[in-house]
């Protein structure tokens, strides 16, 4: 994710370059991820072909643990500064959960630097399958800890070409959720995003998404 970081004086200072794992698969478990410094990122779990329930645990630095129960075929993303440590515990393993991040040291608040128009840093990358969808349940595919500005493209996967209506719920901060129905892939951009929920209603069976996101920073306006 992008990460800008304001001065002592209200300067924006330039995001560190994005740290990109390859993939890898989880299937015991114990702690995946750990920093011993602050880290801003995106984490994302494919959960396709995963045939155990798996409870990912978010450490921050500042004590605050977020936490996100992942039943079978279930996937999610989480993005969030300041991460700790990333625990998985899989519950009757083996787990087969596919795992990758991108993440950035935050800058320090001394950080100087000359130029202060620093062009935005921006992440764009294709989420997972989001299968096993409940219905009729507000499900989170997308979850943050800080205001994010971006777009989401939602891509309805039809089972035996039956189309089904899609409630997409995007809950902000310090404004209003934005409530959209859709029956066919659709773009949404907003900004102060903070998650991601779908409602589907119209189906007997569980449902699956696929989703691409392109997400960068909240930046005041004041600060520019």
């Amino acid at each position: 994710m992008s990460m800008q970081v304001l001065t002592d004086h209200s300067k924006i200072c330039c995001p560190t370059p994005l740290e990109c794992t390859e993939d890898y698969y989880i299937y015991e478990s114990g702690t995946i991820w750990k920093s011993y410094i602050p880290v801003k990122g995106t984490f994302i779990f494919y959960g396709d072909f995963n045939s155990a329930t798996v409870t990912i645990r978010f450490s921050l630095f500042n004590g605050k643990v977020v936490t996100r129960i992942l039943q079978l075929g279930q996937s999610f993303a989480f993005t969030g500064d300041n991460i700790k440590e990333i625990e998985a515990l899989v519950a009757d393993g083996p787990a087969d959960l596919y795992f990758e991040l991108c993440t950035q040291t935050l800058t320090g608040i001394n950080c100087k630097q000359k130029n202060l128009c620093c062009p935005d840093s921006l992440q764009c990358t294709f989420f997972p399958l989001y299968s096993n969808i409940p219905i009729n349940e507000d499900f989170l595919l997308w979850q943050s800890t800080v205001p994010v500005t971006g777009s989401f493209e939602i891509i309805p996967l039809q089972i035996f070409s039956q189309e089904f209506e899609t409630n997409v719920i995007i809950k902000r901060f310090n404004q209003p959720d934005l409530v959209e129905t859709i029956t066919s892939t659709t773009v949404f951009r907003s900004e102060d995003m903070k998650a991601l929920l779908v409602n589907i209603s119209n189906l007997e069976e569980p449902a699956a998404l696929y989703v691409s996101a392109c997400l960068r920073d909240q930046i005041d306006e004041k600060t520019k």
